[in-house]
């Protein structure tokens, strides 16, 4: 017989259970008040147990699995199978809504329905099935879910239980919305707001988050904003951390749609963390697919393929055909991106083949829609187009404005490439009425291009031009808010819409506005980097980012382990060869690792790229900054045509070459060719591949320099583009002469980078005896011997300028960030590491490992001059936007003025006896690209090939220390 504990007991018993510190505790604790508390007490406890179980749900979910267990075991302990049935609902939930474990959940929820059953409780039964409809619409069962919900809502609707009709109808939204049918889903989702706001249920909040998913869809982006941010802030204000992580996913997904790339990557990473800490991993892989999307708009294409191949490995476990059809879909669009078409047209098959089993028609035209991108790629412009409209037709009778309108584009660029103009021009013109107001302007960009093209097509300049810059602008603008490394990889396929500008105004006569284009389609993330000292060092800015410069740290470390015990046998071995050759597979994953914990990190404090002010590109004038004996020539290439603009203090021309992108480069490639065959090649072979490579410079000479006919004496300031990076100006010949022998040589990545390290002309300091800098370091490392003069050379240019030497075992890398901050010139001479397979750790050997260019970052310049004497420093991967990715970019970024690089593989007795020379001139009062010319000069009347003498190139301010 029960003691006479009544309901007002509960809150105690529910009290002392709470403060207990484990479940184990907690179900003894239950044992023993199992025979003291009557019946009604006794369902006053469950209900109470049920209760924290469903807050936990949304905040910790192996709590909420705890008191699911305890409510299970509760009913076991006072024999109420109703107890019992409603400790499976609890725990079903967290299987659903907590884990997507859809199936075990769905027999969970039939095994408590059963019990009501048997039992004649109609309603309770109905209740218990609720739970039933998200996880049968997860798997695809939609007929059944619909079913379901409407059998429920009937009996709901009958007994006048509100709060279940309001949780039944959000679930009902929730498939309309996954099918597709937003407008109905929309209809269901008001209703239980209303429903829930009568009630005052945190059910309103969910209700809120999808629907702000439905407007999304629908195109109204700032409502569906508002409405995900009133979701997250009730949410977080009931202590739902899990659901409120589901809001910044919702929001992530509405940034993503407006072009707010980086903002999308951060709430998804800040959403995924949460998941995370929750064993959430059904959560974690929705934020995979989802990171996955914006991957693919920044053309990160090998990655965004990583993320949705591991999403849909975790989908495929839970059984949710839908999602791995999305991962298919995405992956098509990776391979799509690495010009993989037939891997791409397998994939969306496979996706077609899910959303069409799930009669899911929105995606199926969605998965339609992309397999006639594939077709215009493939030159199949009329299949194209007939697709395009197809999918066009059914994403407008289900009122999808984004999706239409895309699907419309891709009609009207396949129209244009078909020569149909006029269906083209209908086309887009629908287009930019669908998307007006919307500001959508990954889809304006789109849609601007092709005005201008077909503008351009048909002769009418302004309007060409008037498109090419709302272009110009929609890009800039979505560039702008992107995280400075991901921008580079955004801009490979856009420089089209800057060359078509630069051909518009050079066909204009208008040279000053042609290189205005020029410089903004050039080395943009460098000048980044220096305009708004943007600060990519790896540290933590908040208390949040530590676990992650934490795993920065021990990776890097364990780099570094790898680095040095790899050089070591290498060296022991007398096999020194570059360090990633001797263990790539552990080095590329440690490497990969790093990379892309560094880009999350960054992702997570791009505050620049929320600032509106930021996004639009600024260039700085070049002429102001150049004295009246200097000439800037700024290369550029147009559709496989090379240009130059020719700038002095007073003026720009440009000049059309006579020469095609793809004979420059074949010169390049042979020129390359010999100078790899030298160092391999005996000292009698020198002079007859010296006179093969001057053949190669004196064609360079005759395509690059001779059409410009500048005055000898003039001091010459190169900026190349493209694979002229490659090009060593300096040593092109011609009459019998190399360049440097009569002008002056120095290079920049972008004429806009004189003003971050020049003064104007009137301001500069003028040449003439100079004292010694107040700090000079040099470090010389030899590699055990490999690089003996590289110690030599160090110590003779420290006892020259009176500076610090730091030798062999002293040249460390801490050594050289306790001295670098403060050093006016910094010389290292040690070997050099390129990597052309990821710039990113191109580095150069010190004593204790090697500084990469990720290490470069966390550097903090003041140096007039930073030389380093080491191999192919001055090497760098060029990728969009004419970025070079390398050494100089790091050193550049980190303050210095002016760099000393290599660019091929220097030999070490002639690069010390170069090294003295430049040093000793530098002294003299010489400027830096007088003294490297002198050097060069009287090095070449020693070498008969530019091989020895010629590797070195000076980059960015010329003038005096």
């Amino acid at each position: 017989m029960s003691l006479p504990c009544h309901n007002a007991c509960v809150s105690i018993v529910l009290e002392q259970l709470l403060a207990l510190p484990d479940e184990n505790a907690r179900r003894e604790f239950l044992d023993s008040q199992a025979g003291a508390i009557d019946v009604a007490a006794s369902q006053t406890l469950a209900d109470a147990l049920k209760a924290q179980a469903d807050h936990y749900l949304r905040a910790e979910i192996q709590t909420s699995f705890q008191f699911a267990r305890l409510l299970i075991h509760w009913g076991e302990l006072t024999h109420n199978p109703f107890h019992r049935a409603l400790g499976l609902r609890a725990e079903a939930n967290a299987l659903s809504i907590g884990l997507g474990h859809y199936r075990e959940a769905l027999d969970t929820y039939n095994e408590a329905a059963a019990i009501y059953r048997a039992h004649g409780r109609t309603l309770d039964e109905a209740k218990a099935q609720i739970g039933k409809v998200w996880p049968l619409a997860a798997l695809g069962q939609y007929t059944e879910a619909l079913q379901c919900g409407e059998q429920i809502t009937q009996v709901l609707e009958a007994y006048g239980e509100w709060r279940q009709l309001a949780d039944i109808t959000m679930n009902l939204g929730v498939i309309f919305s996954r099918l597709g049918q937003e407008v109905g889903a929309l209809a269901q989702f008001n209703r239980a707001i209303e429903a829930y706001e009568r009630i005052n249920s945190v059910g309103l909040y969910l209700a809120l988050q999808n629907r702000a998913e439905v407007l999304r869809n629908l195109g109204q982006f700032e409502a569906s904003i508002q409405s995900s941010l009133s979701a997250y802030e009730g949410l977080q204000a009931n202590d739902q951390n899990v659901e409120a992580a589901r809001s910044k996913n919702n929001l992530a997904i509405t940034h993503f749609m407006l072009g707010r790339y980086n903002r999308a990557l951060q709430l998804l990473d800040e959403a995924s963390y949460t998941f995370a800490s929750d064993g959430r991993m059904r959560d974690v892989a929705e934020a995979k697919l989802f990171k996955s999307d914006c991957l693919l708009q920044l053309r990160r294409f090998n990655q965004a393929l990583e993320e949705c191949q591991l999403a849909r490995a975790q989908f495929a476990e839970y059984g949710t055909q839908f999602e791995v059809a999305q991962s298919y879909l995405n992956e098509a669009l990776a391979q799509t991106g690495l010009k993989k078409h037939s891997e791409a047209i397998l994939a969306l098959a496979q996706a077609r083949q899910l959303f069409q089993q799930e009669g899911n028609l929105v995606w199926v035209a969605t998965t339609d829609l992309e397999l006639a991108g594939v077709l215009l790629r493939q030159n199949e412009p009329g299949a194209a187009c007939k697709a395009a409209l197809n999918c066009a037709r059914l994403f407008r009778l289900r009122s999808l404005p984004i999706k239409q309108a895309q699907a419309k584009l891709l009609a009207a660029q396949a129209a244009f490439a078909a020569a149909d103009a006029n269906r083209a021009n209908r086309l887009v013109a629908d287009v930019l009425n669908l998307i007006h107001e919307k500001e959508i302007p990954w889809l304006a960009y789109g849609a601007h291009v092709l005005v201008g093209q077909m503008a351009h097509a048909r002769g009418d300049i302004a309007a060409a031009m008037s498109a090419y810059d709302q272009a110009i602008d929609q890009m800039e603008q979505m560039r702008g808010r992107m995280m400075v490394e991901y921008r580079a990889d955004y801009l490979e396929d856009k420089q089209f819409v800057y060359e078509q500008a630069v051909a518009l105004c050079l066909d204009a006569y208008q040279p000053e506005a042609a290189l205005v284009y020029a410089e903004r389609a050039k080395s943009r993330s460098l000048l980044d980097l220096l305009a708004y000292r943007l600060d990519l060092s790896v540290r933590a800015r908040n208390v949040t980012d530590e676990f992650l410069v934490q795993e920065l740290t021990a990776l890097r470390a364990e780099r570094g382990q790898l680095v040095r015990r790899t050089e070591s046998q290498m060296l022991e071995t007398r096999n020194p060869k570059d360090l990633h050759d001797s263990n790539p597979a552990r080095l590329v994953e440690l490497e990969k690792q790093i990379t892309e914990r560094w880009h999350t990190l960054l992702v997570r404090n791009a505050d620049y790229a929320r600032e509106a002010d930021l996004w639009q590109v600024r260039t700085a004038p070049a002429q102001s900054y150049l004295a009246p004996d200097e000439t800037l020539l700024e290369y550029f290439v147009v559709q496989e045509q090379l240009m130059v603009f020719v700038i002095s203090s007073t003026e720009v021309g440009v000049h059309r070459l006579p020469v095609s992108l793809a004979q420059i480069q074949t010169l390049v490639r042979s020129l390359w060719l010999n100078l790899k065959t030298v160092p391999e090649s005996p000292p009698e072979r020198t002079g007859s591949l010296a006179r093969n490579a001057q053949q190669m410079l004196q064609r360079l000479h005759g395509a690059l320099m001779a059409p410009l006919q500048l005055p000898q004496a003039q001091r010459i300031i190169i900026v190349p583009h493209g694979p002229l990076h490659y090009v060593p100006f300096h040593a092109l010949f011609a009459d019998g002469h190399y360049l440097i022998e009569q002008h002056e040589v120095s290079y920049l990545p972008s004429s806009s980078v004189l003003a971050y390290c020049r003064k104007p002309v009137g301001e500069t300091a003028q040449a003439g005896i100079v004292k010694p800098a107040r700090q000079v370091a040099t470090f010389g490392y030899s590699r055990r011997g490999q690089l003996p003069h590289a110690v030599e050379e160090a110590r003779a240019i420290a006892k020259m300028w009176h500076g610090q030497a730091f030798l062999e075992d002293e040249a460390t890398l801490d050594q050289l960030h306790t001295v670098a901050p403060s050093s006016d010139v910094l010389h290292l001479a040690m070997h050099g590491d390129y990597r052309a397979d990821n710039p990113l750790f191109s580095g150069l050997l010190f004593a204790d490992g090697s500084l990469t260019t990720l290490d470069t970052f966390n550097l903090r310049l003041r140096a007039s001059l930073v030389t380093l004497s080491a191999c192919q420093t001055g090497r760098n991967a060029i990728s969009g936007g004419d970025e070079l990715s390398g050494l100089m970019r790091g050193f550049l970024g980190a303050g210095a003025a002016s760099l000393v690089l290599s660019l091929w593989r220097a030999e070490d007795q002639s690069t010390a006896q170069l090294m003295q020379i430049f040093y000793t001139q530098l002294l003299a009062g010489q400027s830096k690209a007088a003294a490297l010319r002198t050097a060069q000069c009287a090095l070449l009347r020693a070498h008969a090939h530019p091989y020895f003498w010629a590797p070195f190139l000076l980059v960015g301010d010329s003038g005096p220390l």
